[in-house]
């Protein structure tokens, strides 16, 4: 029964639904507009228009600063070089002699001066190719190197000499640093004098370009062994003609590099820092960084790997740091080098780190606000809905309440409510009660003069009689009108419902004495507010017309046998009534009933069928469940009949028994019917009836196949055997239909060169079922596939040769076909079309074993040798083949069997057969491959012998790629050969 609600609950519902609908409403569209998402969005805009706007700066700052250093080396280039000429010497010699060294010096200090006071940097430097004061030290070089301790300031008294002459500190009233030095030295670790030695080698292989061509930077390091890490930047110092001997260059140190170049005041957030370092496939390489603060010195550990992880927005990225959590990363490429710098691919990476839930809590806490605004406005709309819906239904409530409490006997008078609907509404019920009362006996009266077989009663509990309708009384045989107790009821009813149907609910099997006849009803009955209803109706022909339809569905139209639903019901049922009897499924299948149809007509073998069904109800007289299960098969179930002996002489008088039952067709002539069968024992091949017919079915299947009209009881051995290939039957055609199979690659070698002669495409499955080739083929022939197995390997390994070509050049591809097939004429137009170009690469290989169908084989070497490619004979010697097959097919190629090979230096049998081959297949022309060369000994044999080609493990083994041949290996064969 359907539930109801008050309407003081429904109208709660109703508005708390539309309040709900609103407040959802609302975050939908706060959705949809991507109010949250935009103000996620706008702080991520925001960090990255402050990573851009530092990237610009840096780059616009370096660039001026490269524009400088590269303005002061030339004129330092000019310079020296007029000095060299004045010296009668060259640039590479200055630092030989002690005067033009000074001069030289003092040259270069000008312009290491001139650059400090242009550009922000700590220090400046030029570095010679040589020593003025250790000349036979080939690690030292005479250097001058100005570092500046307040770069900001411009005066030049806070300059130290650190290295070069005593001259430079004259010239400038230079202190000299507490390390001060004459050379520079370059250690022995590999990088740490790449300052020097990387612009240099730009100058050499790109000479006559702009200074700022090789300029180079380098990570940041100790460069004077001072404990202090410095980013340098370098350009050669070149002669006349190009060459460098030197280098001029600056040096910014890392607290500097970090307070001018990446400064916190640009960062809009806390917790936030900058770091450049290299960066490759979204991960920024820590192998070296500069970091704009402590915070990112604590957090990013020299050494390691970050990796990050793109987001929506170019250029933003996402990783875990430590006890910072989630950061948000802004990266951008900072141009240190101009396009063409041999070093372009070693720019810098800048990127500005900020903590995710720093940079999205504007946004969060915008977001909080919203949510629990309209949380809040929500609960007031539900507490008003409560209040409102409260004073509306009071008064519908006192109304329900008299209702209630009113008899079948008070009239009716409702009092007004003040609500226009509700008076319409009780008014109504005053007139519907009046015209309810009229409806009711109008109805009882067309229940009693209706012609359906129903009717229906009451049992009230204040009454002592019962209600019946006119149908009961007659079903009854009482006198209408009667009136009937509830205790003669209860008698009544007890009778009716005596016999219920098992496998139908609320109907009974009644049986009418009076009439004598059999009657199914149907009896419902329901509880009432006053006691109980029923309804009895007759369904007798509904219930006689189902099981016609059920008798039917158990009976084979055509033969009158029992259908396959009925066969495996009765069998089970005898299974499970005498578990222990032994019990046959013989399962049979007509042998000629396809001829028939095709030469005389259906009506014929439907003839066929009905006599055939006569000749199997012989089994009937044994107890047997006989069925036509489909089309022209049978099954027969013996249950009970005595040992096995005892059910095979039944079976074996089957056959004598049909000989007497012919077929006569439309020619006159009578037909002997012909049937194969199979048997499976119950229980010693199986114990339920779905598995007895599988294998009885099994049984007939190989009776088919090895000799029909006779009857095969099921054999499990074999069963076991052929049971991979019945298994195997979708994966062969998934195999086939998807094309799941690879080639490996086995180099054939030409024993005179020791270059690879050619390759063989070797099968490889892709599929479970199948661990080699022979499997696939086994497969495929049990179910008739071989065709289209040759098909794919063929189109497979065409289009293998289209796509290598290149890697293949001049040498050949072995394919492997099956010598039984032969694509059809499409398949052939279309490989002639699609690869004719390959097919001087092609080598078809046939294996003797398979080559007795010689009609189909002299075929298919026609096409082969019309079309250009070669035949090869494979596995030479593995069966019956000799000269004279390889007369008749006189291939290009033998390959002979591993067998003959494997251990033929050892075996003068194995020699004399060999040596027999070859001086015979030479003679014809035909080459010789010798296979399953795996030691060295056999190489050399075979190679003495005048083989022409080897393959085996020894020279490659298969691969799923072209492979190359060993350089050694090949000496040894050319050495051999001598």
């Amino acid at each position: 029964m359907k539930k109801t609600w008050t309407l003081r609950r429904q109208l709660n519902i109703l508005l708390a639904l539309i309040v709900t609908f609103q407040s959802i409403a609302l975050l939908s569209a706060l959705w949809v507009s991507q109010v949250f998402f935009m103000l996620d969005a706008e702080a991520v805009r925001l960090l990255n228009n402050t990573t851009e706007t530092r990237s610009k700066t840096f780059n616009a700052s370096m660039g001026q600063t490269i524009a400088n250093v590269a303005d002061e080396t030339e004129q330092l280039n000019a310079a020296l070089i007029l000095l060299a000429r004045q010296q009668d010497s060259t640039p590479e010699s200055l630092y030989l002699s002690d005067s033009a060294y000074n001069e030289t010096a003092l040259l270069a200090s000008d312009a290491l001066v001139s650059i400090l006071k242009e550009n922000r940097v700590t220090g400046a430097f030029f570095v010679l190719n040589g020593s003025n004061s250790n000349k036979g030290d080939p690690s030292a070089h005479s250097a001058v190197y100005i570092r500046n301790t307040t770069p900001d300031s411009g005066v030049t008294s806070n300059y130290l000499l650190e290295i070069g002459p005593i001259a430079v500190s004259k010239q400038y009233t230079m202190a000299t640093s507490i390390r001060w030095n004459l050379d520079i030295r370059s250690g022995g670790e590999a990088g740490d004098f790449d300052f020097y030695e990387k612009p240099i080698w730009a100058s050499t292989q790109f000479k006559n370009s702009e200074m700022e061509r090789y300029g180079y930077w380098t990570t940041p390091r100790d460069l004077l062994k001072d404990n202090q890490q410095v980013v340098c930047y370098t350009m050669p110092v070149l002669d006349e003609n190009g060459n460098g001997y030197g280098v001029v260059g600056i040096e910014i140190d890392m607290p500097y590099f970090s307070q001018h170049y990446l400064p916190d005041s640009d960062l809009l957030y806390h917790n936030s820092f900058y770091v450049i370092a290299g960066m490759t496939d979204q991960t920024l390489d820590l192998d070296w960084f500069i970091p704009s603060g402590v915070l990112a010195e604590t957090y990013l550990k020299n050494g390691e790997q970050l990796k990050l992880k793109s987001l929506e927005n170019e250029g933003v990225f996402e990783t875990e740091l430590g006890e910072l959590g989630t950061m948000v990363a802004s990266a951008r490429e900072l141009k240190v080098y101009s396009d063409n710098s041999p070093f372009a691919d070693q720019n810098w990476t800048l990127a500005c780190f900020v903590p995710s839930d720093v940079l999205r809590e504007n946004s969060a806490s915008v977001r909080e606000k919203l949510i629990y605004s309209i949380v809040l406005t929500t609960i007031l709309a539900f507490s008003a809905v409560f209040v409102l819906v409260y004073f509306f239904t009071r008064k519908i409530s006192r109304l329900s309440k008299y209702v209630r409490e009113l008899s079948p006997h008070d009239e009716i008078h409702f009092k007004p409510t003040g609500m226009l609907e509700v008076d319409d509404l009780t008014a109504a019920l005053q007139l519907l009660n009046q015209r309810l009362m009229n409806v009711s006996k109008t109805t009882s009266k067309i229940l009693e003069l209706s012609l359906l077989p129903i009717g229906g009663y009451e049992v009230l509990d204040s009454g002592k009689q019962v209600i019946l309708t006119d149908f009961l009384y007659w079903l009854l045989h009482l006198d209408p009108g009667s009136l009937i107790s509830q205790e003669e009821w209860n008698d009544y009813y007890q009778k009716l419902t005596r016999q219920p149907l098992e496998d139908q609910e609320n109907i009974y099997e009644y049986y009418d004495d009076y009439t004598e006849k059999q009657m199914w009803l149907r009896i419902l009955e329901a509880k009432s507010p006053n006691g109980v209803v029923g309804v009895i109706q007759d369904v007798t022909a509904d219930i006689e017309e189902k099981r016609r339809l059920t008798n039917e569905l158990d009976y084979d139209a055509l033969t009158g046998l029992f259908s396959n639903t009925a066969l495996k019901r009765e069998s089970t049922r005898r299974i499970t009534e005498k578990p222990k009897a032994i019990g046959a499924m013989i399962f049979i299948d007509l042998d000629n009933l396809k001829y028939i149809n095709d030469t005389f007509g259906h009506d014929v073998g439907d003839r066929l069928i009905i006599r055939a069904s006569e000749i199997f109800r012989y089994f009937e007289q044994f107890g047997g469940v006989v069925s036509r299960i489909s089309g022209d098969e049978f099954a027969i179930y013996l249950h009970n009949c005595g040992n096995q002996n005892e059910v095979r002489q039944i079976i074996k008088n089957l056959y004598v028994h049909g000989k007497s039952i012919l077929l006569t067709t439309p020619d006159g002539s009578d037909n002997q019917i012909r049937f194969s069968a199979g048997v499976a024992w119950y229980p010693q091949d199986a114990t339920n009836v779905m598995d007895l017919l599988k294998l009885s079915d099994f049984a007939m299947y190989e009776a088919k196949h090895k000799e029909k009209g006779r009857l095969f009881e099921f054999n499990r051995e074999y069963y076991q055997q052929m049971s991979y290939l019945l298994e195997n039957r979708e994966a062969i055609n998934r195999l086939l239909d998807e094309q799941l199979i690879r080639f490996a690659f086995q180099p054939i070698v030409d024993l005179k060169t020791g270059e690879i002669y050619a390759y063989e495409t070797l099968m490889r499955p892709l599929v479970d079922n199948f661990k080699n080739p022979t499997e696939i083929l086994a497969v495929a022939a049990a179910q008739s596939k071989l065709a289209q197995l040759e098909r794919m390997i063929i189109m497979m390994a065409f289009q293998i040769i289209d796509e290598h070509s290149q890697q293949i050049g001049g040498r050949k591809i072995f394919i492997n076909s099956i010598p039984s097939q032969m694509m059809n004429e499409e398949d052939h137009l279309f490989i002639e079309t699609r690869y004719s170009q390959h097919f001087n690469r092609v080598v078809i290989e046939v294996t003797e074993e398979e080559s007795r169908n010689a009609e189909s084989l002299t075929k298919k070497i026609s096409y082969i040798r019309n079309k250009g490619m070669k035949i090869a004979l494979d596995d030479f010697g593995s069966g019956y083949s000799n000269e004279i097959r390889v007369l008749s097919l006189l291939p290009d190629i033998i390959k002979i069997d591993m067998e003959m090979i494997q251990g033929i230096h050892n075996n003068v049998d194995k020699q004399n057969l060999v040596a027999n081959l070859v001086h015979f297949c030479h003679n014809k022309g035909v080459k010789v491959v010798a296979e399953g060369i795996e030691v060295p000994l056999d190489l050399a044999t075979v190679i003495e012998m005048g083989v022409d080609y080897a393959q085996g493990f020894y020279l490659g083994r298969p691969a799923f790629e072209f492979s190359i041949i060993d350089p050694q290996l090949r000496k040894e064969i050319r050495d051999l050969q001598k």
